[in-house]
């Protein structure tokens, strides 16, 4: 059978849309064999750093390596330090979803997260970071910050603790720890928190005893001396 006119037509741009994607296919496998994934990222984030404008038509080629983790997690870094909220998130986003799982990346999304007012999603980024990786301290630091600022004391608490636990000089989880049980009426353990902090870092006193009068759940005391005194005892 003869084609018509018209068949004729349909059938010359179904040829036309074949080429095409047998282009796309070549360029794609061109993309790969030329550069690993290390030396395509570097080379865009370099660019991006100069201010290359080359840089906006380099950057689709990285879509050919969506399992790169460190690539689009320093790529997300680098967005996020220029100020591209969006494209951060997608950055590390991808980063966070590559294979291995990256407790690093996923902490890092969380961060942007919480920037960008999502609690909600970065505290499921958060508790996701620390799953993959419980040496993290500053993300149990990160997930107790969201929790206390969600009215999670209780929650807090426990991510503080894991923080310290992970990283037992790391003075702003035990400051904060006391904080946290105080806040959830834990004076007795918020005292024992404080006084770790301050055997950490001596010039925290002040911070303390502001904390202290602060809270909902306090106590005041009318001679600093004696506070002093009285968290160096328990510590």
């Amino acid at each position: 059978m003869l084609w018509s006119g018209d068949d004729s037509r349909k059938h010359v741009r179904c040829s036309s849309r074949r080429a095409s994607q047998h282009r796309d296919v070549g360029a794609t496998i061109a993309i790969v064999q030329q550069y690993d994934p290390a030396t395509l990222f570097q080379r865009a984030i370099r660019m991006l750093r100069s201010g290359d404008p080359a840089a906006g038509s380099l950057l689709p080629e990285l879509e050919h390596f969506p399992e790169y983790g460190p690539g689009w997690l320093a790529l997300g870094e680098l967005l996020h330090e220029a100020g591209h909220r969006d494209a951060a998130l997608m950055a590390l986003g991808r980063a966070a979803r590559a294979p291995p799982p990256s407790g690093a990346a996923a902490h890092r999304l969380g961060q942007c997260l919480i920037e960008s007012g999502s609690p909600d999603a970065a505290v499921a980024a958060f508790t996701r970071a620390v799953g993959l990786d419980p040496s993290l301290a500053e993300a149990w630091y990160s997930l107790a910050l969201a929790r206390q600022d969600g009215g999670d004391h209780a929650g807090a608490a426990q991510g503080y603790q894991a923080a310290l636990h992970a990283r037992p000089d790391f003075h702003e989880a035990a400051l904060n720890l006391g904080v946290a049980l105080q806040e959830d009426g834990r004076m007795d353990e918020a005292m024992d928190a404080y006084a770790a902090a301050l055997r950490l870092r001596a010039d925290s006193f002040g911070r303390i005893a502001q904390a202290l009068v602060s809270g909902r759940t306090g106590a005041l005391w009318l001679d600093p001396a004696a506070l002093r005194r009285h968290l160096v005892e328990r510590s």
